[in-house]
């Protein structure tokens, strides 16, 4: 009997090890981040990191400067353990970028015509990317107690738009309850370089995304998407209660939009910023469960499961 007792004790104690030596690694909210830095930060490049990773540094640095968080630097090599980090760079050209992927979960991919990005349980497939283009990804989480904010690309100008993001702190409320962006850079002007009205978010795992959520028979679980076009799609998810409607589901997620109130209820003239344009004739109309509706989104009460589909197109659809 006491062979049995100390092989269990010894059983016990080697489990608790193995549990406290794994590395605990969690995903948090953009919302968080100036006060989860506001003692300081370090920035992290690779040893070999060019020059727009370098750049994408100084500009964040400075943001954080300007608002009371200050910042030392240091390579992939040299990476405190014991400190706030911000890790600039892609897998490939920061070691550090690629340790934390692994930690994260955190996969890119390509195939011959897509790429897919996975973060948070979350796959994003999106077209390959074509001459002046590339895709930026803020990741933003704890590991081991050690707060981490990863900011890179595709290649070099992903990494910059990415940190022309965070350049700006209203983006921090804007995204506050999301834990990974996903964002598309486009060389619309042919210069070359990364300016940030050539920015677009194409996707973002909110809060709770991938989880399971418990089911509540008073409420409705609903899915909303918004298609930007060339394969720019944003997703939110929420539980409204099964009396509210699509227009009240839509304020629930903190989507931004604009609209105006007719005979046939509420319609909407802009998503995240892009409204209807008259000279070009595209709008945006939505469909539930794929099926089209001309219906305006304050007399349509939700469903658990409904799923909203919202296109800026200029097909007539009826």
């Amino acid at each position: 009997m006491k062979h049995n007792n100390y092989r269990d004790l010894f059983v016990g104690i080697f489990f608790v090890l193995i549990m406290v030596s794994l590395p605990l690694a969690t995903a948090e909210v953009m919302g968080s981040v100036p006060t989860s830095f506001s003692n300081g930060t370090v920035f992290v490049t690779g040893s070999t990191a060019n020059s727009l990773d370098l750049l994408t540094r100084d500009t964040v640095a400075k943001s954080f400067k300007e608002n009371g968080i200050l910042s030392t630097n240091a390579i992939d090599s040299e990476a405190p353990q014991n400190r706030q980090l911000i890790v600039i760079g892609g897998p490939v050209a920061n070691s550090k970028t690629r340790e934390l992927n692994e930690l994260f979960g955190v996969k890119y991919e390509e195939t011959n015509d897509r790429i897919l990005i996975t973060a948070k349980d979350l796959t994003l497939s999106k077209p390959k990317l074509g001459m002046g283009e590339d895709i930026g990804i803020i990741y933003f989480g704890k590991a081991n107690n050690q707060n981490v904010l990863m900011l890179w690309g595709a290649s070099r100008e992903g990494t910059f738009a990415a940190g022309l993001i965070l350049e700006d702190e209203a983006n921090f409320q804007k995204y506050a309850n999301s834990q990974f962006l996903l964002l598309k850079w486009k060389d619309n002007n042919g210069d070359q370089f990364v300016q940030k009205d050539e920015i677009s978010l194409t996707s973002e795992a909110p809060a709770g995304a991938g989880t399971t959520v418990t089911e509540d028979k008073d409420t409705a679980s609903v899915t909303i998407t918004a298609d930007f076009g060339e394969g720019f799609t944003k997703e939110w998810k929420v539980n409204v209660k099964k009396d509210e409607t699509i227009f009240d589901a839509m304020k629930a997620t903190g989507m931004q939009f604009d609209y105006n109130i007719q005979s046939l209820g509420v319609f909407v003239t802009s998503i995240e910023g892009l409204a209807e344009n008259r000279s070009t004739g595209r709008y945006w109309q939505y469909w539930i469960n794929g099926e089209y509706s001309q219906l305006g989104i304050s007399i349509v009460n939700v469903t658990d499961g409904m799923k909203i589909e919202w296109k800026y197109t200029d097909s007539f659809q009826n």
